[in-house]
């Protein structure tokens, strides 16, 4: 075994190589076409660009090409973000800090930026897919196709394809602590103990470091459940009495090297780490769970991703993103047998108890109380889908590795369970066609008959039902995310950006700019390296507004993650408005002192709101780009200083 996977991980080192060199990923970056000039996307292979996906072409990338567009490069602080923002966290990006070692899916960016787009691509797909079959042949008990099998069904699900593998990095570390503690657990020699126990050092602090605690905290109780189920099912073979006081202290050295790693970086990320506890989203909520029913749960079981078009109140494919479930099933079979004598082994109980505590917590919820002392009180949800999918993964292939076949009356309890597990995707069906307005009762009964005829081939045939499973879950979802080459250098080489590039040259490299009714093209602005005051700030710019509200009357509406987008209106006072959770809107004379007090000498508009805007100011453009007017500030002062 250990030659088949020094191959596999051979051939995913070489794939990798070779898609990065030809610079090919699954980005919507092409979207840009569309909101810039309305030209055809260019460098799509397959598919088209995902709007949908704005985390990644509207928010991620322009944060990280930022980085890049600054002097010095890769800053930790970076000017160029409205009054400054620091950028360790919260959002990963490339900086020119020790912490990026601890970010390797950022490396391909030091590199340029196509290579860096297809570095984070693969390294997230090749990734999620090498640790975790790495995970699933300790859980297939070294049945490797199984667990192959298993990975894949994690790679192509709706969940992670529709995030485009942005929850990946969250993932891979989690394995990748799970083997470094069960490699510790493992060793037999000195020289082994040391080694594993620096490698669950360094885990421990990547995945503390990759900061997004909805994540953290559902995947943390995913491994602590996963390696005590392993610990206790292997407990006579492990070699735990072996070298005990080295085994125990390398143990303790190995938390305390990962809790100072994450302490120093807390250190010098404190400030920012204090304005994001205090920000009313995401630092001061407290979630309870009680946030998705069954039905929601089960959509793609449903095939909801393949017919839905509007999506109700689960908001877009990607937030109502979740798994092809079916281990409900499975853990309904063991827990007959169970009944009739038979053993659960440990680590299925382990995860499938996991399991079950997820689905309490994200279709009834958890007391206050009981949210916080879980840590749960920091996952929605809808976040804590990534903790079932994986602990469902782990149940079939447990179950597929180590099945017993049926015997005697169970193949009648299993076409039962089989039967009852259809009902079950048949109810969720008809409860979710009166919230999902495109939900067909016979396309949605056809899905259900599926599952069941999916739940039978497991119960009688796991083995080949699991490969079956992947199949039908990448079905659902590889349609998704478009196969494109580069794809950066269009952003800087179009006619907008050259007239802004310009006129930000005329200015000595100090204009500052504003565009009003809009939220994405803000972040046009800082990939060119053109500081801007709109767009999404991952750090509330707390400076910056409070020039416009000194006395913080209006703070609980700004002080958040958010999009900020300016709308010109006619008053003295400024007015920040609540759109949404992360949206806010800044309604703001641009006539005003107010306006002038923020420091912009640049405005941009877009038709159809240069009329009105023009009406109100008296302005006339700088520069006309299609639908795009550009307009220096008359009269300004000498922009004051963050």
């Amino acid at each position: 075994m250990r030659r088949i996977g020094l191959a596999i991980a051979a051939l995913l080192l070489l794939a990798f190589a070779a898609l990065v060199a030809l610079r090919v990923h699954g980005f919507s970056i092409a979207a840009w076409h569309e909101v810039i000039d309305g030209s055809e996307p260019a460098g799509v292979l397959f598919g088209e660009p995902r709007p949908i996906r704005s985390d990644d072409w509207k928010v991620q990338i322009p944060l990280i090409l930022a980085q890049r567009a600054a002097e010095p490069v890769f800053p930790v602080v970076n000017p160029i973000l409205g009054g400054g923002t620091g950028m360790l966290l919260p959002i990963e990006v490339p900086v020119a800090h020790w912490a990026t070692l601890f970010r390797p899916t950022m490396w391909g960016w030091f590199l340029g930026p196509d290579v860096g787009l297809a570095w984070q691509w693969w390294s997230r797909a090749f990734g999620l897919f090498g640790v975790w079959l790495a995970v699933l042949c300790v859980v297939a008990r070294g049945r490797i196709g199984i667990a192959a099998a298993g990975s894949a069904l994690l790679v192509v699900s709706p969940f992670f394809q529709f995030w485009a593998l942005n929850a990946a990095p969250h993932a891979i570390c989690a394995g990748v602590v799970f083997l470094a503690a069960l490699a510790l657990a493992r060793a037999r020699t000195p020289r082994g103990i040391a080694s594993a126990a620096l490698a669950l050092a360094l885990a421990g602090a990547w995945f503390a470091l990759t900061i997004y605690p909805p994540y953290q905290v559902t995947l943390g109780w995913l491994v602590v459940a996963l390696l005590a189920g392993t610990l206790l099912d292997a407990r006579a073979t492990l070699p735990l009495a072996q070298h005990r006081g080295l085994r125990v202290g390398a143990g303790i050295l190995a938390v305390v090297a990962a809790v100072a790693i994450v302490a120093a970086f807390a250190w010098e990320a404190r400030d920012a780490i204090e304005t994001i506890r205090n920000t009313v989203y995401p630092g001061r909520r407290l979630s309870t769970g009680a946030e998705r029913s069954v039905a929601a749960l089960l959509n793609a079981n449903l095939g909801a991703p393949l017919w839905a078009d509007g999506w109700g109140p689960l908001f877009n494919v990607c937030e109502a993103a979740s798994f092809w479930l079916l281990s409900p099933a499975i853990v309904a079979l063991l827990l007959w047998r169970r009944a009739r004598g038979e053993r659960i082994d440990a680590l299925t109980a382990a995860v499938a108890i996991y399991a079950a505590v997820l689905w309490l917590y994200i279709v009834f919820g958890f007391p206050a109380w009981l949210a916080r002392a879980t840590l749960l009180g920091s996952v929605p949800g809808r976040r804590a889908v990534i903790g079932l999918g994986l602990a469902d993964a782990i149940l079939l292939v447990r179950f597929a590795a180590c099945a017993v076949p049926l015997r005697g009356s169970e193949w009648q309890r299993g076409a039962a369970i089989a039967i009852g597990w259809g009902a079950l995707v048949a109810g969720s069906g008809v409860a979710l066609a009166r919230v999902l307005p495109d939900a067909r009762l016979p396309v949605l009964a056809a899905f259900a008959l599926g599952n069941a005829l999916l739940a039978a081939a497991f119960v009688h045939r796991p083995r080949v039902a699991l490969p079956l499973l992947a199949l039908v879950s990448g079905a659902s979802s590889l349609w998704f995310n478009p196969l494109a080459i580069g794809g950066s250098a269009f952003l800087r080489d179009n006619a907008l950006a050259r007239e802004i590039v310009a006129i930000d040259r005329a200015a000595g490299g100090e204009s500052v700019w504003v565009s009003f009714g809009r939220d994405d093209l803000p972040n046009l602005f800082r990939t060119l390296g053109v500081r801007s005051l709109a767009g999404a700030h991952p750090l509330p710019p707390l400076a910056l507004w409070r020039r416009i509200d000194p006395e913080r009357r209006q703070r609980s509406v700004y002080d958040r993650y958010a999009h900020v987008a300016f709308v010109a209106s006619p008053g003295s006072t400024p007015t920040f408005q609540l759109h949404s959770q992360d949206f806010v809107i800044l309604r703001i004379d641009p006539r005003g002192p107010a306006f002038r007090a923020l420091g912009a000498t640049h405005v941009l508009v877009r038709d159809p709101d240069t009329a009105p805007f023009e009406k109100l100011t008296g302005w006339r453009p700088l520069v006309v780009v299609g639908a795009d007017r550009l307009y220096e500030v008359p009269g300004r002062a000498s922009s004051p200083d963050p």
